[in-house]
């Protein structure tokens, strides 16, 4: 798969690449919009006390730094180390204006509107990309850090209240790894059981 051409054509093609586990468990288009959810207020009413042991409170939305990578080229890098790992086996072209809509479109059954609403606030706040997904699993690339170490812990709270399976084991371990994994981590992973 040539990735980085795929990525670069998408804006002229009004096709989005995406990698799938299994071509045919993906059948439906999505034809109608629903209710829109915003990112902040649907993440501020999940947060409980003791939500991310981090912060005792809703710290806000996590902040990226000023700079990153090439958010397609990032996305084509990626895309290639999950194709190489085995992850998926067949590539989607599918006619969304952002990849934050390609799991909605192709009626992935682990999206609703807040999960695509998070993924359209991390595309705009850390050029992330929908690169893959599977029956359980969705993989991202982000192009541009948080901040610092303070905003990756106020990110990991996020990606914490999006999927807490993935951080069901180990959760103390996680909550001191991961934020530090946010700096320089260019591949997201999230799974559900």
């Amino acid at each position: 798969m040539d990735g980085r051409r795929l990525y670069a054509e998408r804006t002229r093609t009004g096709l989005y690449p995406v990698l799938l586990e299994y071509c045919e468990d993906f059948s439906g288009f999505n034809v109608g919009g629903n209710e829109p959810v915003d990112a902040a207020a649907y993440l501020r009413g999940q947060w409980k006390p003791g939500s991310w042991p981090s912060f005792p409170q809703w710290p806000g939305l996590a902040v990226p730094a000023a700079t990153g990578l090439d958010p397609g080229a990032c996305a084509a890098e990626v895309a290639t180390g999950v194709v190489r790992e085995n992850w998926a086996r067949c590539l989607a072209l599918v006619e969304v204006e952002r990849g934050a809509d390609s799991p909605a479109t192709l009626h992935w059954p682990r999206t609703d509107d807040a999960l695509t609403a998070l993924l359209h606030s991390w595309q705009d706040r850390f050029g992330a990309r929908v690169v893959a997904f599977m029956h359980g699993g969705l993989f991202l690339s982000a192009a541009i850090p948080p901040k610092d170490l303070h905003e990756a812990h106020v990110l990991a709270g996020e990606h914490y209240l999006a999927c807490p399976d993935v951080f069901h084991n180990n959760f103390d371990d996680w909550e001191n790894t991961y934020p530090q994994e946010l700096m320089t981590q260019r591949r997201w992973y999230f799974w559900w059981d």
